[in-house]
């Protein structure tokens, strides 16, 4: 190892800049003891058993057997001989695991984001239990955040029957820092100013930046008791003799390195698995399988009263690598044919990129959004009699199923609907979305039947051409309604012209960056224009003459029936 440079060091040891981010990590370092099942007296020492390195060893211990001089990996003989009325139980690492699990959706009263902890090899290759929290912004609400961990011990503090889950805590700006202050601050509850994790990180040994064994090791041998010391050498230096992962850890708990936090995610209501005794690896085989699914998907969907919204099938291969597929509805479906349909098209298209590998081994479909079911309501009386025979609307179900194998086959963005849009330019004043789309739709429609129309449709005409196009025109100065005009080579004699409705730009336009160049920039007079002919025009005059331009152009914009 190289000797410590006498320059600065390359880098900074804290991050100046101040994000605002607040994570709150816990630690429960007697969790798998504290919330077993089994019956025992809390004041006396207890433990939990299990084969390790093939030997009975302790794997959770409540406080007090951690206070009589056991500890986790010990042998049951050695630990029998330091505590002879230990009393134990086996352990079942699910159960502790589902319990954490649980713990992190009853810790959602703070706030939506928790995470799991990064997964840390700990040196006796126990788990070790602990989550993390994204608070920021949230404190406020519970009086702040020392008021926040405060709450947070004191329910857990009465778990049930007399037992209290211990717990350390820290709230710092990063993951990194905040999960080191958790284990090795000599505080059970550690909070750290925004922008000083550096300082607070910094006298804690190499152990809180989430080493291997085998770096936490190699710091000890090499005489590194702190961070402060790690952090004084050169990255380059650094990354030769640990390796990139221990350097990103100490950027990770100095601040500058980001780090996303992976959050528990609650599991899905409608769901079907299979399992297979062998890889499959041809498309035929997967697309009945998924067949399967779909009937029992769907099946679920009916028993609840819900149509699925959003489909996501999952394929995971032998080698473990997982391949998903989405579908989108534009209509909740509880129709397994049409599922089947769906994914039978979408299958066959990927015929040629699909890369099965050594074979396909669990399909999992899963409706990831649905929507309650609502049955339509009939016409009461005969339907519609065209050509002596009887003709029904089709009904939404129906149209739903077409609008889905439409966007397969074409592309979601290619089926589109127009929606009213708030805007006083006509060009703008519709936009298209697509019919997949559920969350766009539910708010266009909410908008398009609360809200009243601000344009007379008697005014605008039928067709509006793509483009306005230039005119040359014949008008009175300066703000005339024009006499004659030539549009597409024809000259065309007025007879009647109302008007003008003046339509100003939209101010607001520049404040947000989206400035329009050209004619979408200045003040429009339209009219509404009866030729000869008795063809009735839309045009208008791009800008107020000797106000916004010393010669005012000519549009046409659409076409009366």
């Amino acid at each position: 190892m190289p000797s410590p440079p006498q320059t600065p060091p390359p880098m900074p040891l804290h991050n100046p800049r101040m994000t605002g981010r607040r994570i709150v990590a816990l630690w429960f370092p007697h969790w798998g003891a504290e919330t077993s099942r089994a019956d025992y007296d809390v004041a006396q020492p207890f433990a939990l058993i299990d084969m390790h390195k093939n030997a009975q060893r302790l794997v959770g211990l409540n406080e007090v057997a951690g206070k009589a001089g056991l500890y986790p990996s010990m042998t049951l003989p050695d630990a029998r001989a330091l505590v002879p009325d230990m009393q134990t139980a086996m352990a079942d690492p699910q159960d502790a695991a589902a319990r954490l699990q649980k713990c992190a959706y009853w810790l959602q009263r703070y706030t939506p984001w928790i995470g799991e902890d990064t997964a840390v090899e700990t040196p006796d290759g126990l788990t070790d239990y602990g989550l993390l929290l994204d608070v920021s912004g949230c404190a406020h609400l519970f009086g702040g955040e020392r008021a926040l961990l405060a709450d947070m011990a004191a329910r857990l503090n009465n778990y049930r029957d007399g037992r209290t889950i211990t717990m350390r805590a820290a709230i710092a700006g990063s993951i990194g820092a905040a999960w080191g202050l958790a284990r090795f601050a000599p505080s059970n509850f550690t909070i750290v100013p925004e922008g000083q994790d550096a300082e607070a990180v910094l006298p804690l040994p190499p152990a809180a930046l989430r080493l291997n064994p085998q770096h936490v090791d190699l710091c000890q041998r090499l005489g590194l008791d702190t961070i402060a010391e790690l952090a004084r050498f050169p990255r380059a230096d650094l990354t030769r003799r640990f390796g990139p992962a221990p350097v990103l850890r100490l950027e990770q708990a100095l601040g500058q390195a980001g780090e996303s936090l992976n959050p528990y995610l609650p599991p899905p209501q409608f769901m079907a698995i299979k399992k297979l005794p062998h890889g499959v690896t041809q498309i035929e085989a997967l697309t009945m399988l998924i067949g399967d699914l779909c009937e029992t998907l769907a099946a679920q969907l009916k028993a609840a009263g819900q149509g699925a919204q959003r489909l996501d099938v999952a394929l995971t291969r032998s080698d473990n690598a997982v391949m998903a597929l989405s579908l989108p509805l534009a209509h909740p479906s509880a129709d397994a044919a049409h599922m089947m349909r769906l994914f039978e098209e979408r299958l066959t298209r990927l015929s040629g990129g699909l890369d099965a590998g050594f074979g396909i081994e669990q399909l999992q479909l899963v409706a990831a959004h649905t929507t309650a079911l609502v049955d339509e309501q009939e016409n009461i009386g005969l339907a519609h009699n065209l050509g002596g025979r009887l003709r029904r609307s089709a009904p939404m179900a129906a149209l739903g199923g077409l609008y889905d194998r439409l966007a397969g086959r074409l592309g979601a963005n290619i089926v589109v609907r127009p929606v009213p849009h708030a805007s006083y330019i006509p060009e703008r004043a519709v936009r298209f979305i697509s019919l997949l789309d559920r969350q766009k739709n539910a708010v266009d429609n909410s908008v398009e039947n609360s809200a009243p129309p601000m344009i007379d449709p008697a005014t605008r005409p039928l067709f509006m051409l793509c483009a306005p196009e230039p005119i040359e025109v014949i008008a009175e100065i300066p703000e005339g309604a024009p006499y004659r005009f030539r549009w597409r080579r024809v000259l065309h004699e007025v007879t009647t012209a109302y008007g003008p409705e003046r339509i100003a730009p939209e101010w607001w336009d520049g404040l947000v960056g989206t400035q329009r160049a050209g004619h979408n920039s200045r003040t429009r007079d339209y009219y509404r224009i009866e030729d000869t002919q008795g063809h009735r025009f839309w045009l208008y005059r791009d800008g107020l003459y000797e106000r916004e331009t010393g010669s005012p152009r000519w549009f046409m914009h659409g076409v009366f029936p």
